[in-house]
């Protein structure tokens, strides 16, 4: 399970993923200075700007790949809600959930508005209150399927 975040509501957070890590926005700059460092080494001195060019572009479009991928790609299961990407889904409809097996990758439209699962995640196949089958998908699968039982089996029983 990933970070779960700090803030009002970090108690009511029951699972979450993070699309991506921040991390690869540091390869650029990574880069940048490690090419300094060997061009200053080298005889004829040194290009500074073109590094520094270098850097900020590939800073760019790595940190507007990350920052997509972090919103689009969201995990999170509250107390009373579960976000998949920009899609939030109150838990009150899901009534039931199946563990992850592969089932859930084809032929089952995803949360999130996506067209299917990506190969990279896991798939959990829920049922909604309407008789529907929609896939929740993370890259822990387990876990996810883990917490949305758990949620299920906390529920009181509807009369």
């Amino acid at each position: 399970m990933a970070a779960v975040p700090a803030g009002p509501d970090a108690r009511s957070v029951r699972f979450a993923e993070a699309g991506a890590p921040w991390w690869p926005v540091l390869i650029g700059p990574v880069l940048a200075v490690g090419g300094l460092v060997l061009d200053r080494l080298a005889p004829g001195g040194a290009t500074p700007w073109a590094w520094v060019v270098i850097g900020a572009v590939l800073l760019a479009p790595i940190a507007l790949i990350v920052r997509v991928r972090r919103r689009l790609l969201k995990v999170r299961v509250t107390d009373t809600e579960l976000v998949q990407g920009e899609e939030t889904v109150p838990l009150a409809r899901i009534v039931g959930v199946r563990p992850p097996d592969g089932s859930g990758r084809f032929g089952i439209k995803p949360f999130g508005d996506h067209p299917s699962v990506l190969r990279h995640l896991g798939a959990v196949v829920v049922t909604m209150d309407d008789g529907t089958r929609r896939a929740a998908w993370a890259r822990d699968a387990e876990g996810l399927h883990a917490t949305l039982s758990a949620v299920l089996a906390a529920r009181e029983p509807s009369s």
